[in-house]
């Protein structure tokens, strides 16, 4: 097949479109990964990086009409709640494409409806107050401190450190400042759950497939500080080897909450209209009862990150993972 891997790019692109420059460093691992599984299939790789313009994309698929276009685009102009609107795109075009439709990719940007959403189907979500940019006096006497303040469409742990735990109002208040002010985001407060930071994978369209489970942990990590999964817990090297914090397969999780927490991920999966892939973010405490943090449609690909980890685990290679992920993309249409 012809497959148009289509990317975030952070400036003008190349005007000969080769790619080969950027995608070698570090950075475009992820992309560099894909486009090398699917050659290695034997398909045909277009790739196409999007900026401040959409008619690149639109030219390139008119004219390379590609079976399936590979979908890794989560901003444009490098603002990210336009997620939704490029997936839409390829509708528009009749293309097909993988991962999460339009409609999932915009509901899963509010993080506070996407738990709403969860609610109605008896999943534990914690309890959450939004902060609208601008305003800073929302009550919160329904929920008990301590709480995390996280900016309410960002992913990857944006605008998450330590300083995201806040125990009384005047905290909550300079955080949810911070996160206007920094990222010109609206500030959602919830509940800090404490337990196991747990990871569960979910792959397929009609059919589920639930992943082994993964789980962050923090071994050198101070005992009087917060544990949860900050911008540098997930992804500073220096800080993560420095406090023993490192990603691994879950262990000593009891059978039947193995079974309660792959119901929850096929059923969260299903309710918020997901496809092809997903990660959801779970909390688990000594009591054994299950949260859902985040949902994450279309997460991230690369050969060493939890999906692909998982998937290995259940027999999966990475190629034969990324094949899948195509095979669903081109079912879908």
């Amino acid at each position: 097949m012809k497959i148009l891997v289509a990317f975030d790019y952070p400036t003008a692109l190349p005007k000969d479109g080769n790619y080969a420059a950027s995608l070698s460093s570090d950075d475009w691992r992820p992309i560099r990964n894909v486009s090398e599984a699917i050659g290695r299939l034997g398909h045909q790789v277009v790739l196409q990086g999007v900026f401040d313009s959409i008619m690149p994309l639109i030219y390139t698929i008119r004219r390379k009409k590609p079976d399936v276009v590979f979908n890794m685009l989560e901003t444009f102009r490098q603002v990210r709640k336009y997620e939704g609107a490029l997936a839409g795109l390829f509708d528009l075009l009749q293309v097909a494409y993988t991962g999460c439709p339009t409609e999932a990719l915009t509901i899963c940007r509010n993080k506070q409806y996407t738990k709403q959403l969860l609610s109605q189907y008896d999943i534990r979500v914690p309890r959450s107050v939004l902060f609208p940019r601008g305003k800073t006096n929302r009550s919160v006497k329904d929920l008990k401190f301590p709480l995390i303040v996280k900016p309410l469409g960002l992913e990857g742990s944006d605008g998450i450190a330590q300083a995201s735990f806040v125990e009384d109002d005047k905290a909550l208040v300079d955080r949810v400042k911070t996160l206007h002010e920094t990222y010109q985001a609206d500030a959602l407060a919830e509940e800090y759950i404490e337990g196991r930071e747990i990871y569960a994978g979910v792959l397929g369209l009609e059919k589920l497939a639930a992943l082994p489970l993964r789980e962050m942990l923090f071994e050198n990590f101070p005992e009087d500080k917060p544990k949860f999964a900050t911008f540098h817990a997930k992804w500073n090297p220096e800080f993560r080897k420095k406090w023993g914090i490192k990603n691994t397969f879950a262990k000593g999780i009891d059978e039947k909450v193995e079974a309660e927490i792959e119901t929850i991920s096929k059923t969260a999966f299903r309710a918020l209209g997901l496809s092809g892939f997903a990660r959801l973010d779970l909390r688990l405490t000594e009591k054994n009862e299950v949260y859902v943090i985040e949902v994450n449609p279309n997460p991230n690909i690369a050969n060493d990150d939890e999906i692909a980890y998982a998937a290995q685990r259940m027999g999966i290679s990475y190629d034969q993972l990324i094949q899948k992920i195509i095979d669903y993309g081109k079912r879908k249409a």
